[in-house]
């Protein structure tokens, strides 16, 4: 009896690990516009009814950088910033306004793998 109660649950787990494997997808952001190679690109992809975004961080280099998020999600909202100083912080002026450069998206994933392109802006002046 014992065992047969073990192998249940043992085949219940099995495939309850199968099916969060097969939900799982991938998303590609390649990020261009980037102007330098100081400090990281960092994104924050929230999820529809998730409280915990999926975080990821890359090192900056000029022209474009790639990152891949693991995402079990239909959608996604991706936000991301070149934090140029490394302080993990947009950097703002003093009257509130981004100085590095950002960008931000509502993603569809409709694939197993899936990419999309994102181009900084970086407010004039800065």
């Amino acid at each position: 009896m014992k065992t047969t109660i073990k192998t249940i649950i043992t085949a219940a787990i099995l495939t309850a690990a199968t099916l969060v494997t097969l939900s799982a997808k991938t998303l590609e952001i390649k990020v261009s516009n980037v102007r330098n190679n100081k400090g990281s690109i960092l994104v924050m992809a929230h999820i529809p009814g998730s409280e915990q975004p999926v975080y990821q961080m890359v090192k900056a280099q000029e022209g474009t950088v790639a990152i891949t998020l693991n995402l079990e999600a239909e959608t996604a909202e991706v936000s991301l910033f070149h934090d140029e100083n490394g302080d993990y912080k947009m950097a703002k002026d003093e009257m509130g306004r981004p100085t590095e450069g950002y960008a931000m998206k509502k993603c569809k994933l409709p694939q197993e793998s899936n990419t999309v392109t994102l181009k900084l802006t970086y407010p004039s002046g800065f």
